[in-house]
């Protein structure tokens, strides 16, 4: 059972009941949303210890990529091909 029938039997019910109707699907999310978007900034500040720990290591890890590759002495003209040397195909004589 998909949302839309779910409404139609629960707005079936709240009519026999006298109730009042549910709201339709979909109503309340983009507000839904955006309060877990401001819980998620407010604990951001307020407890700086619980931001997820794959973020620090992902961002050790990309700074340490940085420093590797701007570290790195550039290549020499006339060193090793990047296709191991290789000038013809292999198997062709």
């Amino acid at each position: 059972m998909d949302a839309i029938q779910q409404h139609m039997l629960d707005s079936y019910r709240a009519a026999r009941r006298g109730e009042r109707a549910p709201p339709p699907p979909g109503r309340y999310d983009r507000e839904t949303l955006r309060t877990i978007r401001e819980y998620r900034r407010f604990r951001a500040i307020t407890e700086p210890e619980s931001r997820p720990p794959w973020r620090a290591r992902l961002r050790t890890a990309l700074m340490w990529r940085a420093r590797r590759s701007a570290t790195r002495p550039a290549r020499r003209p006339g060193g090793p091909e990047p296709s191991g040397g290789r000038t013809t195909a292999p198997g062709a004589s």
